[in-house]
């Protein structure tokens, strides 16, 4: 089967780890299918109007990569010249050569408007997966009425939570599909206990908002009666040295550890570093970095802000409500005074066997088979 993955949020030299669980979902899927990823993005440095979009190129084994860019137009063209360029460019350098067995979008828009605008002038079937809240692409009348027309004619859409599912269905009314993020639990090793006395406990997460809850951390962290423990901080963004400054005020800043943006090839040797890993987020529609800690062994705190809840279990962690600094500080003390009644080994076997590759292809593959039409012949 060909499969025809459309996106405009991919990794990139420029910003490696954007989106990097839809690049991995694509690896995995190559394993088994033929697949076309065409990541499309708009320069918005250079002013073309007339300008033809540009592409580069890259194959490796069963994977092919496009990334597209187009110049930047006048305003409120740019997004009409993005959509059409990149719908050229399918049609000259994609469906020329093949034609997909399915076309697979993520967000909404642009990625799932296109898709569906392929699907009823190419014959071709299309399924979205949206990753982020619904009415976050209504930025204008010209996006509302995309996603809507998405919602309306695509053949199916994938959410990676029920949380999220729940919200799509109260808008669109229509079948909804859930399938989690896929976590490549086999990079994470189980870590192994750390010295008595001090507790490490993790955040990772952007720091372009407070979406993700560090102030939040940072508050809960203040209020505990003992400060025999660390905190160490991943990630990047605009407010850096805002929560920077957070930690100083409260007198924390000792406790401290900012790391800045953790790659990649860095983020195994982040999580062995800690006992805890706390995410007190006030919006997630999923939560991978929970899944990476839990395939590091490592028991969680997270809060009840949608995906979490579908993620953290007993056995596992603890849920607190979210914007809540003093439940969040018990859950902390409570757990680093009890971290020797979680079981590290069946921790890391639940975020394989729930999270892991074998469940996602199981899902997806079945999905395409029943909206391409095409009778499956093997089976995983």
């Amino acid at each position: 089967m060909n499969i025809l993955l459309l996106t405009h949020s991919y990794p990139s030299k420029v910003n490696p780890l954007k989106c990097i669980f839809i690049r991995e979902q694509a690896k995995v899927l190559s394993q088994y299918f033929n697949v076309s990823v065409v990541f499309f993005k708009v320069d918005y440095s250079h002013f073309g109007p007339f300008t033809r979009y540009s592409f580069s190129k890259k194959t490796s084994d069963k994977l092919t990569e496009y990334e597209v860019t187009i110049t930047r137009s006048l305003p409120g063209i740019t997004q009409i010249k993005f959509l059409l360029d990149t719908y050229r460019f399918i049609e000259k350098e994609i469906l020329t050569k093949s034609t997909p067995d399915i076309i697979h979008s993520h967000f909404s828009y642009p990625g799932g408007f296109l898709a569906t605008i392929l699907q009823r002038r190419k014959k071709i079937p299309a399924i979205l997966t949206e990753h982020t809240r619904i009415k976050a692409h209504f930025r204008s009348w010209f996006h509302k009425q995309c996603v809507i027309y998405t919602s309306k004619y695509i053949s199916g859409i994938v959410t990676v939570s029920n949380a999220l599912k729940n919200e799509i269905d109260q808008i669109y009314h229509r079948p909804i599909t859930v399938i989690p993020n896929i976590v490549d639990t086999e990079r994470f090793e189980l870590v192994k206990p750390k010295t008595e006395g001090i507790t490490n406990i993790g955040f990772l997460g952007g720091l372009g908002s407070y979406n993700k809850g560090l102030d939040l951390l940072l508050k809960s962290a203040s209020l505990l009666q003992k400060r025999n423990y660390i905190l160490h901080i991943g990630g990047d963004g605009v407010l850096l040295n805002t929560f920077k400054k957070i930690a100083r005020d409260s007198g924390l800043l000792t406790n401290c550890k900012f790391y800045g943006e953790i790659s990649r090839n860095n983020i195994q040797d982040f999580y062995s570093r800690l006992d805890i890993f706390v995410l007190p987020s006030r919006y997630e529609t999923f939560g991978i970095v929970l899944v990476e800690a839990m395939a590091s062994g490592i028991p969680v705190i997270a809060t009840k802000c949608g995906g979490p809840q579908e993620i953290v279990t007993q056995s596992t962690g603890i849920l607190v409500e979210k914007d809540n600094a003093d439940e969040l500080a018990k859950a902390i003390s409570f757990m680093s005074e009890n971290l020797g009644s979680y079981d590290k080994a069946a921790i890391r076997n639940y975020a394989k066997e729930k999270f892991g590759q074998s469940i996602f292809i199981e899902k997806i593959t079945d999905l395409y088979y029943m909206i391409s039409g095409k009778k499956r012949t093997n089976y995983l």
